[in-house]
Formats: structure tokens, C-alpha cells, sequence
């Protein structure tokens, strides 16, 4: 229990260190790593539903090669599509502004440090390092949270690009056997 409460220590004063933009950064990581996890959820456990639903209703069809058959082949295909890419687009534009992020929190905090050396000249080095921080630490963390999401996004899309094509092709079109 000790333990738990000084890792929140720890975190809480390292927000405290890197200023507001850390703390944006913190929060916009919770809300993405969330989001990455529930698209692992649903891959592990909803996808395979939705492409067995899908496939069943293909299947139940009598009528699967005319060109109407074929229409509704891409609408179930498409339906599926969508709901596993669901959040994806979100991710990757979270995992794009958080290098951004730090760079906000690097001007922020060399104003800080500029706002200190016009006030106190070079004699105050502690008000100086606290800019430093917050300059430095936020570029960190949004570098660092990039880079790591990056690597989930890609095994999450690349398992999303892997399903999209299964259902295409497990939706098989029936062709005309009479001219065979």
C-alpha cells in the first residue's frame, strides 16, 4: 500500500515539476491509452462477433451474384470496417499532437526562464532550473508517449488492416457455375 502511495507521490510531484503542459500531456495519455486498450478488448473479444454476424447474414442469403447480392456484400464488409477502425483515427491524431504538446511546454517553459532573467538577472538559479523543468520535461513526456503509443497503434492497425481482409475474403462472391 506504501508503495502505491509513493508511485503517486512521485507522479504527482513530477507533474508539478513539468507545469500545466505535463499535466495536459498526463491527461490526453490516460484518454488514449484508454481508447487503445478498449480497441485490444474489442479485437480480442467483439471483433470475431461482428464478422461471424456478418457472415451469417451473408450466408443466409439464397441470392449471392447479382450485382444487388454484390452491393450488400460491401455494405456488410463496410459496416464491419467501421466498427473496428472505430477509434483508430483518434489515436493516431492524439499520438501526432503530443510531440506538439511538448513543444508547447518547452516555450512555456523558456518564458519562464526568460521572465526570470529579466526580473532577477542570472542570480536566481532556482527560479532559472524551475523553468528549466518545465521546459524539458514536458518535451520529454510527450515524446515519450508518442513513441510508445506509435508502437501500439501500429500492432492495433496492422491487426485491423489483417480482420479487414479476412471478412472481404470470407464473404465469398458465388459466381455463375452454369458457364463452367
Amino acid at each position: 500500500m506504501w508503495a502505491i502511495l509513493e508511485a503517486f507521490a512521485i507522479v504527482r510531484d513530477f507533474h508539478f515539476a513539468g507545469g500545466i503542459v505535463l499535466w495536459v500531456i498526463g491527461t490526453n495519455t490516460l484518454i488514449m491509452w484508454t481508447l487503445i486498450c478498449e480497441r485490444g478488448l474489442f479485437y480480442r473479444f467483439g471483433l470475431q462477433q461482428e464478422i461471424n454476424l456478418a457472415a451469417q447474414k451473408w450466408f443466409s442469403r439464397e441470392d449471392r451474384h447479382t450485382w444487388y447480392a454484390h452491393q450488400i456484400r460491401l455494405k456488410l464488409i463496410a459496416e464491419v470496417r467501421a466498427r473496428a477502425r472505430f477509434s483508430l483515427p483518434v489515436i493516431k491524431c492524439m499520438i501526432t499532437l503530443f510531440p506538439l504538446l511538448g513543444l508547447m511546454g518547452t516555450v512555456t517553459g523558456m518564458i519562464e526562464i526568460f521572465d526570470v532573467m529579466n526580473a532577477f538577472g542570472m542570480s536566481n538559479t532556482r527560479s532559472m532550473a524551475s523553468g528549466i523543468s518545465r521546459a524539458t520535461l514536458p518535451t520529454m513526456a510527450g515524446m515519450g508517449s508518442a513513441i510508445v503509443a506509435l508502437m501500439a497503434y501500429r500492432i492495433l492497425f496492422r491487426y485491423y488492416e489483417k480482420q479487414a481482409q479476412l471478412i472481404a475474403d470470407r464473404l465469398t462472391l458465388v459466381t455463375d457455375k452454369g458457364a463452367d
